[in-house]
């Protein structure tokens, strides 16, 4: 059987490589704007927002390990907001980042906070927050964390957040905007030849030399391009591709790998929803098209639904659940969770929103 990968990690799009490739100026940007919060200063506030793949949390991933070291007095603290989507949980985080226990009792969210300016005050400590998937905190009505950290230390650096979404009007249509300073970032698409150099970088961390040619890579970017799809799609493709080649016994990917790969895991580009008059007109990232596509035809368990999506993408259960959140937000998914007599026996069902 023919070896074609050899570091499938390096194939998958939650995988960031030590050097990222043309997200240069987003870096410089995202760095610029922290960097007063190292020297004692307020920071620029930052609303990052980009479709699904165009890179947001790859970069602010390696920025961050990048200023691990770089000072004692600023804590780092990554949240993914629809993991922890309460203002509670997240000073949680934020208290255990700090070195401290949350109180066996039971304390309201203003003690809480109170308490964690009182210890920054005291040790001189800052906090860059990275509010990642922030639309989270707007779908349980915890927004109001932000207008907290804004005004924390009256006038005082104490915090700087980098709130990231792939709605570019989510602060707007929250009415946050008049009420905390964001500065604005956009991570546009990839453009084709951006998108064949970024497939190249991951072909040769995690291919055999040899398996694959130029021709693959281009093929692969081109129907990605064609498609307005982005990065992780394209990955998927190839990654799908020389699972192809390796399943017949070759040790090298063809350009009918790419075809027959793409031809039975076709992705819908980012678009409307068409055809269902009761659900919002809203646009679906590629992924969350696969999950409307698995449930008009009928609600589905949970299981069912992780399954079927397994199918199509390559998806981590956690991610899979964050899209599901992402489409109940939009209000395209009812999700109701089904009493199994305990919770280790309870279930989710999943179906489209007013059906």
């Amino acid at each position: 059987m023919g070896l074609v990968i050899t570091r499938e990690e390096a194939l998958m799009a939650g995988h960031c490589p030590n050097s990222l490739i043309h997200r240069e100026m987003e870096t410089k940007d995202i760095s610029e704007a922290i960097k007063p919060l190292f020297e004692g200063r307020q920071p620029d506030n930052l609303f990052i927002f980009g479709d699904p793949g165009t890179g947001k949390t790859a970069v602010i991933t390696q920025i961050l390990k990048g200023l691990e070291r770089k000072s004692s007095r600023v804590k780092l603290i990554y949240v993914n907001c629809w993991q922890h989507s309460t203002r509670m949980a997240i000073y949680s985080l934020i208290v255990r980042a700090l070195g401290e226990m949350m109180p066996r009792r039971g304390l309201a969210r203003d003690e809480v906070f109170d308490r964690i300016i009182e210890l920054m005050e005291k040790e001189g400590t800052r906090i860059l927050l990275v509010l990642d998937d922030v639309d989270g905190l707007f779908f349980h009505g915890e927004a109001h964390l932000l207008c907290d950290i804004e005004r924390a230390g009256k006038g005082k650096p104490f915090f700087g957040s980098i709130c990231i979404s792939n709605n570019g009007n989510l602060m707007a249509s929250k009415g946050v905007g008049s009420e905390v300073r964001f500065s604005q970032l956009e991570f546009k698409h990839y453009n084709l030849a951006e998108l064949e150099d970024i497939l190249e970088q991951r072909a040769i961390m995690g291919l055999a030399p040899g398996s694959w040619g130029k021709e693959v890579i281009e093929a692969c970017a081109e129907k990605m391009a064609a498609r307005k799809s982005n990065v992780r799609n394209g990955l998927d493709l190839l990654w799908r591709a020389a699972k192809n080649a390796e399943k017949v016994g070759r040790a090298e990917i063809t350009l009918e790998d790419v075809k027959a790969t793409d031809k039975c895991n076709s992705f819908g580009a980012v678009g409307q929803l068409e055809g269902h008059s009761a659900i919002p007109q809203v646009k679906l990232s590629d992924e969350e098209q696969v999950i409307f596509e698995i449930v008009k035809t009928g609600p589905k368990s949970s299981t069912d639904l992780y399954l079927a999506f397994s199918r199509k993408l390559k998806r981590s259960k956690r991610q899979i659940r964050n899209y599901l959140h992402e489409l109940e937000a939009k209000k395209v998914l009812n999700i109701q969770t089904i009493d199994g007599g305990s919770p280790l026996l309870n279930t989710r069902m999943i179906q489209l929103a007013n059906l």
